[in-house]
């Protein structure tokens, strides 16, 4: 005769093992919302910083970002740096292919509050920039 505790024993059991199939098969896994913008975006910032006027062309969508991202490596290439260096991105609105982004700078020295923001069109390798502004950078 068996004294109960066999059916408690195999349901914990089976809850660890389904538990941990969920844990290594991982079925629901999201990607970080802004993943598919943080290489083309570093890749921006990097690419302006060297004054890559090639590559800026390639990433972008528009004459307006490539000029602007030349300019402000020629008057303030220190300050460009430190996001080229230490950007975090995160995704702000987004309307239908367009996608604002923005690259926040962790550096407590230059302009912490004042993000790079860039407008994308399209997604992942296909990402171009179609605008690009700053508010510490764009006063200098």
């Amino acid at each position: 005769m068996g004294n109960g505790k066999m059916p408690a024993i195999l349901t914990v059991a089976v809850f660890a093992v389904l538990a941990a199939a969920v844990f290594w098969i991982q079925p629901y896994s999201a990607d970080f919302p802004g993943r598919d913008f943080t290489r083309p975006a570093r890749r921006f910032v990097t690419a302006a910083l060297r004054q890559d006027s090639t590559t800026l062309v390639q990433l972008s969508g528009a004459p307006e970002p490539v000029a602007w991202a030349l300019t402000v490596a020629r008057r303030q290439p220190g300050r460009l740096s430190a996001w080229a260096r230490d950007a975090q991105v995160w995704v702000g609105a987004r309307s239908a292919d367009t996608t604002e982004v923005f690259l926040l700078n962790a550096s407590t020295e230059t302009c912490p509050m004042s993000p790079i923001r860039v407008r994308f069109v399209g997604t992942g390798k296909r990402a171009r920039v179609v605008e690009a502004s700053s508010a510490c950078l764009d006063n200098r």
